[in-house]
């Protein structure tokens, strides 16, 4: 046996994880491939024989607390024993992605790169494309890279330690493709010009305002989160404090409260993905809290968020009683799933993706909704 070597990995996702991969030609090889052993603890160790990694080049990826790198590094295996500044480092970009086989990845997960090149490269491309024609989108660190490199692979495919963390953090990225993608192609129905626009939670601005109405993101109606924490201020102690809910507002969260006994749900979220609203402000709405429509995304199969009916979409509907309330979804849904839902109020529209059948249908949907057909 040569000498061994530990090597320190942090397993947080891609909010602030370090991993390690060995180049075997064409093919990216996790680290703990080669471990005689392993330990946990605040980080997780591995020992790692040299002699048997001798030659080879290491790669390193790491992210922060708001996401991936843009870049990794390569380094001779030779250097793993070496402090991290020692190492003869050669930066490179997160598109090197692009030239190997992840082997650490699922039948499940490989089978999902043909809806990673079907559905999510093109609308990340038409995303590319605006921000090339000037327009620009404040977006997560993740999503961003996205963005910028046409990925042969999802970055959460490099979490390389759990198939489960690699499914949390692409069911985001993927949510997140599909309803911006969303938006803009609706925004282009309505103007030409660049787009500016800020895809953030619980904003206390709307992400654009089209004629009569205002359009927001992630609209979070939840009282101590709402419009960036409205309500929240400093007493005359310094110490922070609410102010007294809107009676506006109130009526809401006494319903949500009703709707939430009704189906016997533990909490209920407040959260539509897309929502037009008559008022234009924070204030106005606190005041006038009248939604126009809802726009509910959904990328993934109707199995997986067909539970969700219950304690989301009929809430929204009783709940904030918009005129209109729709589900966009990727994937195809079934007659009596569609039927069920408009029972009570919500539309469906399956196949929502460039180029898909449902792409007009919604961009319909939206016009009439809003008196522009």
């Amino acid at each position: 046996m040569g000498r061994v070597v530990e090597v320190c990995e942090f397993h947080e996702g891609l909010r602030g994880g370090s991993y390690y991969f060995v180049v075997e030609g064409r093919r990216l090889v996790h680290i703990s491939r080669y471990a005689l052993s392993e330990r946990g603890g605040y980080g997780t160790s591995y020992y790692i024989d040299l002699s048997k990694v001798r030659g080879k080049t290491i790669i390193e990826v790491f992210s922060s607390r708001s996401g991936p790198s843009s870049k990794a590094w390569a380094f001779p295996a030779e250097d793993l024993p070496l402090e991290w500044s020692a190492r003869r480092r050669q930066d490179l970009p997160i598109s090197f992605i692009n030239d190997y086989e992840l082997v650490h990845l699922e039948a499940s997960e490989k089978h999902f790169l043909a809806e990673w090149d079907r559905y999510y490269r093109p609308m990340l491309k038409v995303v590319r494309e605006e921000e090339r024609r000037g327009s620009k989108f404040s977006v997560t660190d993740l999503l961003r890279l996205h963005i910028e490199n046409d990925l042969k692979y999802p970055l959460s495919f490099l979490i390389p330690y759990s198939e489960k963390a690699r499914l949390m953090s692409l069911s985001g990225l993927t949510k997140q493709i599909h309803q911006t993608w969303i938006i803009v192609r609706l925004l282009r129905e309505f103007t030409s010009k660049p787009l500016t626009l800020f895809f953030g939670q619980s904003s206390s601005t709307p992400i654009a305002i089209i004629g009569d109405y205002a359009l927001w993101y992630e609209f979070d109606l939840n009282p101590l989160s709402m419009f960036r924490g409205i309500l929240w201020y400093e007493d005359l102690t310094g110490m922070p404090n609410i102010r007294e809910i809107p009676p506006s507002m109130k009526v809401i969260y006494e319903e949500a409260k009703r709707v939430r006994r009704k189906y016997g749900a533990k909490r209920l979220a407040l959260r539509p993905d897309i929502a037009f609203t008559y008022a234009k402000s924070a204030q106005e709405f606190m005041e006038r809290p009248s939604i126009k429509l809802i726009v509910e995304c959904k990328n993934a199969d109707h199995t997986f968020w067909e539970r969700e009916v219950e304690e989301q979409v009929k809430p929204y509907a009783e709940i904030f009683q918009p005129e209109h309330i729709v589900i966009a979804s990727l994937k195809p849904v079934p007659r009596h799933l569609k039927e069920g839902l408009s029972s009570y109020g919500v539309d469906v529209i399956d196949n929502v993706y460039l180029g898909g059948s449902g792409e007009r249908k919604l961009v319909a949907y939206v016009k009439r909704a809003l008196g522009y057909a």
